[in-house]
C-alpha cells in the first residue's frame, strides 16, 4: 500500500496536552497501544533508550516521561492532569524504570524499546519510534517484525510457522507475516474497522496460535485503502487547482476527501476545531502564571500589556498574533490542549497569524478557516521530513513559515504563483536553522521562534504579493529543507553551546559535555 500523508493526521495534527508533539504526544500514543496488546492491568514497564538518541537531550525537560507514564496508565490525554502521572504510578501499582543505554541505536533519532509486564504475569516487548510530529510506529513485537502506526485497528496473531499458512487462509483483510527464525509467525493484520469477537474467538481456539492481540487507533482519520488520490506533489496540486479553476483551500479538501471518504462538512468541522482550540490556547496562554522548565517565568501577558499600552516598536497585525503565538506555546508548557502545526514546536504561528490578519481585513473567520486549509496542504508537501527537530528548526517553525505565509498571501491573492511563492519565500527565510533546546527544555528556542515566525511569514506574504522572485518551486523547496536537514543531523549542528544534557547525566564527574557540570 503506498502511503499518502493526512492533513489531520500528520500535518495539523495532533491535539493534545503540550510542550512537545514528538516528545510528549507521541509517547503517550506509544504507551497506549502497547498496553492494547498486554493482558491484564499493567505492573512494571522498563523503557530503554540510546544515549545518542534524540530523547536522551530532552526527555524529561519535554515530558517525555510523563507521557510514556500517562499512556502507559491509560488515562485520557485530553482531560488527565500530567502533573499527576508519577504519584498516581506509585498509587496503581505501576513500577518503572527509564534507562538511556548504548543498547539502542541512535536512528531512528527518538526510539524507545518497552517491556511491559501486566499484572496476570503477561508480557510483551515492543521496538517503538517517535518520528516527530506526533506520528509513531512500533516495529518489533516480542522479537518479530511488525509494523503498526495507530492509523488503523491492527490485529497481530502469533503462531507457529508451520501453522501460519491456516491463519492466513482465515483473512481477507491487508496483512503482512514474519518470521522470527525460531519456528514462530507474527501475522499483522489491518483494518478500517474493529475486529469482531467472533474472529477473534476463532483465531484464539485455532492450532498453533500463541495469542490475538488487538491495536486499536490513535488518529481522527482512518486512510482508505489505495485512495484515488487528485494529485501528490504541489506542482500537481497548483495544475489541479488551475484546471479545475477552485482556489488552493478546496484542493486541500479534495485531497483529503480522497484518503478519508469524509465530506467536505465534516472536514471543514476538524479546521474549525483546530482554529477554536487555538484561539483558545491563546487566551488560556495569557493566565498562566507559572511552570517548570528553561525559561522562569511566563512573559506572553506582560507581552499583551505593552502592545495594549503602545509601548512597543508597532508591527501591525503582527503586534497581537506575536503575543497570541506566544501565549499558545506558553499554555502548551503547562500541558494545556493545543494542536501541532505541524508539531508543537510551531502550535502558535499559523492560527495565531491567519486570525489577526483576517480581523485586520475585516474578513470573517470562514476566511480564516479555509486560509488554514490553504496553509495545511501547503505543510503536506514537506511529509517526508516528518515535522521533526531532528532536521532542524526549519523542520518546524521553518515549515510553519512557508505554510503561514502561503495561507496570508491567499487572503489578498486567489494567484497560485504568488502563494507559491510566499510559500517558498517562507521556508527559504529559516532555510538551515538548527534546532538547540537549552537544558533539555522546549521553551528555548521554540517561544522566540513562534514570536517571531509570524511577522516573518507576514513578510514573505508581502514580499510575494509585491512580485518577490523564489527561482524555485515549492516541491524543490521541500527537497532542499530535507537535504539541509539531513546534513545538520550528519554534522551535529543542533546544540546552541549550553549542556543540554544536564537531566539526563547521572554522572557529573564524566559528563561528556563541556558546560562544567
Amino acid at each position: 500500500m503506498k502511503f499518502y500523508p493526512s492533513i489531520f493526521n500528520d500535518c495539523l495534527s495532533p491535539i493534545y496536552p503540550g510542550p512537545s508533539s514528538s516528545n510528549t504526544a507521541a509517547p503517550y500514543r506509544l504507551g497506549i497501544m502497547a498496553t492494547d496488546m498486554l493482558d491484564g492491568k499493567p505492573a512494571h514497564m522498563y523503557c530503554e533508550m540510546s544515549k545518542s538518541g534524540g530523547y536522551f537531550a530532552t526527555f524529561y525537560g519535554l515530558h517525555s516521561d510523563k507521557g510514556f507514564l500517562v499512556g502507559v496508565l491509560r488515562k485520557d490525554m485530553l482531560t488527565y492532569d500530567y502533573e499527576r502521572a508519577y504519584a498516581d504510578a506509585e498509587s496503581e501499582g505501576l513500577t518503572y524504570e527509564f534507562d538511556f543505554t548504548d543498547n539502542v541505536p541512535a536512528m531512528p533519532s527518538e526510539a524507545a524499546w518497552m517491556s511491559l509486564t501486566s499484572n496476570t504475569g503477561d508480557k510483551l516487548f515492543v521496538k517503538t519510534v517517535s518520528l516527530g510530529g506526533g506520528e509513531i510506529y512500533i516495529d518489533n513485537l516480542d522479537g518479530i517484525k511488525t509494523y503498526i502506526d495507530g492509523k488503523y485497528y491492527y490485529l497481530l496473531v502469533r503462531v507457529s510457522t508451520k501453522n501460519a499458512s491456516d491463519i492466513e487462509k482465515r483473512i481477507d483483510l491487508p496483512y503482512t507475516c514474519a518470521e522470527d527464525g525460531r519456528g514462530m509467525s507474527l501475522i499483522t493484520v489491518r483494518s478500517r474497522e474493529a475486529y469482531s469477537r467472533e474472529l477473534l474467538s476463532d483465531l484464539r481456539a485455532a492450532t498453533g496460535v500463541v495469542y490475538a492481540r488487538c491495536v486499536n487507533p490513535v488518529y481522527d482519520i482512518l486512510p482508505i485503502e489505495e485512495p484515488d488520490m487528485p494529485f501528490t506533489t504541489a506542482k500537481e496540486m497548483f495544475d489541479y487547482a488551475a484546471q479545475k479553476k477552485i482556489p488552493v483551500w478546496q484542493a486541500a479538501l479534495d485531497y483529503e476527501r480522497a484518503i478519508s471518504g469524509l465530506d467536505d462538512e465534516k472536514l471543514m468541522g476538524f479546521a474549525e476545531n483546530l482554529w477554536d482550540l487555538t484561539v483558545h490556547a491563546a487566551e488560556e496562554g495569557y493566565k498562566v502564571t507559572k511552570f517548570d522548565g528553561a525559561i522562569i517565568e511566563p512573559h506572553s501577558a506582560q507581552m499583551k500589556a505593552l502592545i495594549e499600552q503602545g509601548r512597543t516598536i508597532p508591527l501591525g497585525v503582527g503586534d497581537m498574533a506575536t503575543a497570541d503565538a506566544f501565549a499558545v506555546k506558553e499554555y502548551g508548557a503547562v500541558h494545556g490542549v493545543i494542536a501541532g502545526m505541524p508539531a508543537g514546536g510551531a502550535a502558535g504561528v499559523p492560527v495565531s497569524t491567519i486570525h489577526h490578519a483576517v480581523k485586520h481585513l475585516g474578513m470573517t473567520k470562514e476566511y480564516g478557516i479555509k486560509a488554514l486549509m490553504t496553509a495545511a496542504i501547503i505543510g503536506i508537501f514537506y511529509y517526508p521530513t516528518h515535522y521533526h527537530g531532528a532536521w532542524g528548526c526549519q523542520a518546524e517553525v521553518g515549515i510553519s513559515i512557508s505554510m503561514t505565509a502561503g495561507a496570508v498571501a491567499s487572503l489578498i491573492s486567489d494567484d497560485l504563483d504568488v502563494i507559491e511563492r510566499a510559500a517558498v519565500l517562507g521556508a527559504q527565510s529559516i532555510l538551515g536553522q538548527i534546532c538547540d533546546p537549552i537544558e533539555g527544555a522546549g521553551q528555548v528556542p521554540c517561544f522566540l521562534r513562534n514570536i517571531t515566525a509570524v511577522p516573518t511569514a507576514i513578510a514573505c506574504a508581502n514580499a510575494a504579493l509585491g512580485g518577490c522572485e523564489t527561482l524555485t518551486s515549492l516541491d524543490e523547496m521541500a527537497e532542499t529543507l530535507l537535504r539541509v536537514g539531513i546534513k545538520l543531523k550528519t554534522m551535529g549542528l543542533n546544540d546552541m553551546g549550553v549542556c543540554y544534557y544536564d537531566m539526563q547525566c547521572t554522572n557529573k564527574a564524566n559528563c561528556a559535555c563541556t558546560c562544567g557540570h
